[in-house]
């Protein structure tokens, strides 16, 4: 019978953990949830401006610093995504922050991506982000916060260039010249306290070594950590007197959290002095200067 007791215990102890994880939910942002803080939902403009500015197939509220739009609610409120975080439009000339596109024209409008849709497909909705430095120097943090409800562990996002920052990085926009093989461009996500303070940061490259993002790429989050806010922000090598140059602007689709830790590869720690960066739409570790794969081999 003690044989019996402890066997059960092992069992108990041994399989608790699969047990538990059997439990665990992963959250995938859906948009076609998305709601404004009224509860009603994201609808998409039919005809609206012209040029680089064109509203057609983009959330019609958009340019709207009412109260409701000041967040954009997916997955019944498990995501917030900033918007106008300012609280100034100008009379509907001005956005920052996050808005939701269905654009599926790659042209230099700012509301478009090189990918022409969502993951889904061609014209299906995604996220598009204007980094604003203004704003963000003037609140003490980013103009683009993706809250959560709670908690959770960030497990990945896919990334795409938007069109209008491929046009300037590519043949120049406006003050934007085009890049060279020494220019880069940077997304910078990282995990914030309830301080608003960075806990952890991951670094991709929307351009890097005459490269230039092409189109939808995984970005995997799992080093953030615990968090229930995350926040983007963007750098580039092109400045001028005012700042930056390169019209800084991203799109953003299937954010997907866990509300518990992951196991496996992606897992894995690395020392704190060190550099962790996503290069060529892979995780990489820099350490002095050099970049190594995640199990050690050199990358010329």
């Amino acid at each position: 019978m003690k044989h019996l007791r402890l066997i059960a215990l092992f069992l108990a102890y041994s399989l608790s953990p699969i047990v538990y994880n059997l439990y665990a939910e992963q959250i995938i942002m859906d948009l076609t949830t998305a709601t404004d803080l009224n509860g009603n939902s994201i609808t998409y403009s039919q005809s609206y401006g012209e040029g680089y500015y064109d509203l057609t197939h983009v959330w019609e509220q958009t340019y709207n610093d009412a109260d409701s739009c000041r967040q954009i609610l997916v997955n019944d409120g498990v995501f917030r995504l900033s918007h106008l975080p300012s609280g100034m439009a100008y009379g509907g000339l001005s956005w920052e922050g996050f808005t939701l596109s269905t654009v599926s024209q790659d042209t230099a409008c700012v509301f478009g991506c090189i990918a022409n849709g969502g993951l889904a497909g061609t014209a299906t909705p995604y996220v598009i982000g204007y980094y604003s430095e203004w704003v963000s120097a003037s609140q003490g943090y980013s103009s683009n916060i993706i809250d959560f409800n709670g908690e959770y562990y960030p497990k990945y996002v896919y990334i795409c260039q938007n069109s209008n920052t491929m046009e300037g990085i590519t043949n120049g926009v406006f003050n934007s010249r085009p890049f060279t093989q020494e220019d880069t461009l940077t997304l910078t996500i990282q995990a914030l306290d309830n301080n608003m303070q960075p806990t952890a940061t991951i670094w991709y490259y929307l351009a890097v070594d005459g490269r230039k993002n092409d189109g939808w790429v995984k970005i995997p989050l799992i080093e953030l950590g615990k968090t229930s806010c995350l926040s983007f922000s963007m750098q580039t090598t092109d400045l001028g007197e005012f700042g930056s140059n390169t019209p800084l602007y991203f799109a953003l689709d299937r954010l997907t959290v866990d509300t518990e830790e992951g196991t496996g590869v992606e897992n894995i720690r690395v020392a704190h002095n060190v550099e962790k960066r996503v290069y060529n739409g892979r995780l990489i570790i820099i350490r002095e200067g050099k970049k190594y794969t995640l199990d050690g081999r050199s990358i010329d």
